[in-house]
This record gives structure tokens, C-alpha cells and sequence, in this order.
């Protein structure tokens, strides 16, 4: 139906789409909206490691912010920035996005956890003399969740030596 045959028709109800197309329509804020679909298929596009420590957080104009764990990865997501606004702006259906934007929020690091993640379990026993080393080196520090959290890494790595 034309807004003509509308205008002609004022007592016909419309559907609920079609007035809120015309509305964003007339407020030219379709494209504004399409971009946002980034939102949607951001982790696909990314990847599972990227989307455990990058997430995009707001829309301003036609540039994307991304919110990132860490000054490492933000480093190597800048380097690899036209990539993905190539890989994002073809899943776009219409409006592309300008730039990306990266900021550093430390916080996303810890809340992005997957619930399939099971604590690691080491498959091989690493040696004893080396173990003794590393407790020795790490000894001391003060804080315990370091010093598990070095333990953990080491033990992953010393796993990951014996498979090679």
C-alpha cells in the first residue's frame, strides 16, 4: 500500500511492520540499524579465541568500537584491522561499516567464559625435578592466585612439550 492509498484509506488498520519500515525509513535510520547486525555474528566472524577477548560495544556514525581484554591483543586486532572490516562489511546487507575503533577494557577478560571450558587436566605427569624448579621460582610471590595461575600455564606448556 502507497502512503497515498493510506492517506485515502484512514481507517484500514496496517501492519505493525509496515509503519515501523516507513518510520525508519523517514528517519533514515535503516542503515544505522543494518549496521548493527554486527552485534549478531560478531563471534562467528572473529572466531572463538577473538570473541573470548574482543567484543564490539557501541556504533558512533559508520565506526565500529570494539572493547578489548588486553594491550597484547589489541596490538595484533589493529594489524589485522582491515581484515576484519573486509570480513564484517561483506556480511553487511546494506550500510558498511567506516573503521574500527579499538579500546582497552580489562574487565572483558574475565566475564567472557564458555561454559564447556573444563579445568585442565593434564594428561602426561611432567617431571618432578623441573616441578620442584618452577615451585621453587614461583615461590616467592605473594599473591596464591598468581602463583596458580603460573602453575597452570607452566604445567599446560610442559604438556604441550611432550606432545611434540
Amino acid at each position: 500500500m502507497t502512503s497515498a492509498e493510506k492517506r485515502n484509506n484512514p481507517g484500514k488498520p496496517v501492519a505493525m511492520n509496515q509503519l515501523l519500515a516507513a518510520f525508519f525509513d523517514n528517519k533514515k535510520w535503516r542503515n544505522r540499524l543494518e549496521l548493527h547486525a554486527v552485534f549478531k555474528f560478531w563471534d562467528a566472524t572473529v572466531g572463538e579465541e577473538i570473541a573470548d577477548i574482543a567484543q564490539p560495544s557501541l556504533i558512533r556514525g559508520s565506526v565500529l568500537w570494539v572493547k578489548v581484554a588486553d594491550s597484547v591483543w589489541m596490538q595484533q586486532l589493529h594489524m589485522q584491522k582491515m581484515l576484519l572490516l573486509e570480513k564484517i562489511n561483506q556480511q553487511l546487507p546494506g550500510a558498511k561499516l567506516s573503521d574500527i575503533h579499538l579500546q582497552l577494557d580489562s574487565t572483558l577478560a574475565n566475564t567472557k567464559k564458555r561454559p564447556e571450558e573444563k579445568p585442565h587436566t593434564l594428561k602426561l605427569v611432567p617431571d618432578k625435578k623441573k616441578e620442584q624448579e618452577f615451585d621453587h621460582l614461583i615461590g616467592s610471590l605473594e599473591n596464591d592466585e598468581i602463583k596458580a595461575s603460573l602453575k597452570s600455564l607452566w604445567l599446560k606448556l610442559q604438556e604441550r612439550r611432550n606432545k611434540k
